[in-house]
């Protein structure tokens, strides 16, 4: 599986993690990586400023990108962050706000970059397994993963006409900050304080750096760049240690199981 090369590749969220290390990666083999992000380097001649939940920005960079560059290669929708708390006590313009950015922000990318996208393009979400396996907890974080990956599994039938592929990729846990950089909401609520708590003392203790059986952003980034450099782009691919491999097809058949389990973990309750 090789990494792609002398391509016109667009990464959202490339300025930390995964998509960090996928621009890095991409550029090294002589591909023309744009990166978009809220935070771009300064001076970087090749990075746009941008919300992706900003639908109007959204179009304003993707025409700056197709008018300088003529095509778009391959998107990829990466950019994304982490919610916490009680669905019932997170303000409602969180959640307004998560929707926005981890699914909504896919969509206005895709939208906008397709005019550009040539047959043989590709458009890769980073989604992850949380869209599949349920938390608690983190339950609109998941919801917008699994959303993410209905609407890549569709568009691949909707882009199929036109000779353009569409994936996502089921990113396990990962050696980077995402989870520490989460946005949490604490209650004093008797009936949620307590289980908040122990599910963000498990992320914080298990999650992101800490995590067990981790991959490095880097590793991460390197195993989505070759699946989007094969010959036929793989429809739902998962990006994980070899455990998450066993748990996988569990969570797919077995889903009253995965709950049972999560509970006991997460909550403490069989």
């Amino acid at each position: 599986m090789a990494i792609p090369r002398d391509k016109i590749i667009v990464v959202t969220g490339a300025s930390s993690g995964i998509g960090k290390e996928l621009r890095v990666l991409l550029g090294a083999h002589g591909n023309t990586v744009v990166n978009i992000s809220r935070h771009p380097d300064p001076g970087d001649a090749l990075s746009y400023s941008a919300d992706v939940g900003d639908r109007e920005r959204v179009n304003e960079v993707f025409k700056e990108i197709g008018s300088r560059f003529g095509r778009i290669d391959i998107l990829f929708c990466n950019a994304g962050y982490g919610l916490s708390g009680s669905v019932e006590l997170i303000p409602d313009t969180e959640i307004e706000k998560i929707t926005d950015v981890n699914f909504l922000g896919a969509v206005w990318c895709t939208r906008a970059a397709l005019p550009y996208v040539p047959r043989g393009g590709r458009i890769i979400f980073t989604g992850s397994v949380s869209g599949i396996i349920p938390m608690p907890y983190r339950t609109m974080y998941n919801a917008t993963k699994a959303a993410l990956i209905e609407f890549a599994m569709s568009m691949s039938l909707e882009l199929k006409p036109l000779g353009i592929s569409s994936s996502v990729m089921l990113v396990a846990a990962v050696e980077t900050d995402f989870a520490a950089r989460r946005t949490k909401f604490r209650t004093d609520d008797a009936r949620y304080a307590e289980a908040v708590s122990a599910c963000d003392s498990f992320i914080d203790d298990k999650g992101g750096k800490n995590a067990t059986g981790k991959l490095t952003a880097q590793r991460a980034a390197e195993k989505i760049a070759r699946r989007a450099g094969r010959r036929r782009a793989p429809l739902r691919s998962l990006i994980a240690t070899p455990l998450y491999y066993l748990a996988y097809p569990i969570a797919l058949l077995c889903p009253s199981l995965v709950i049972r389990i999560v509970a006991k973990v997460f909550m403490g309750k069989a």
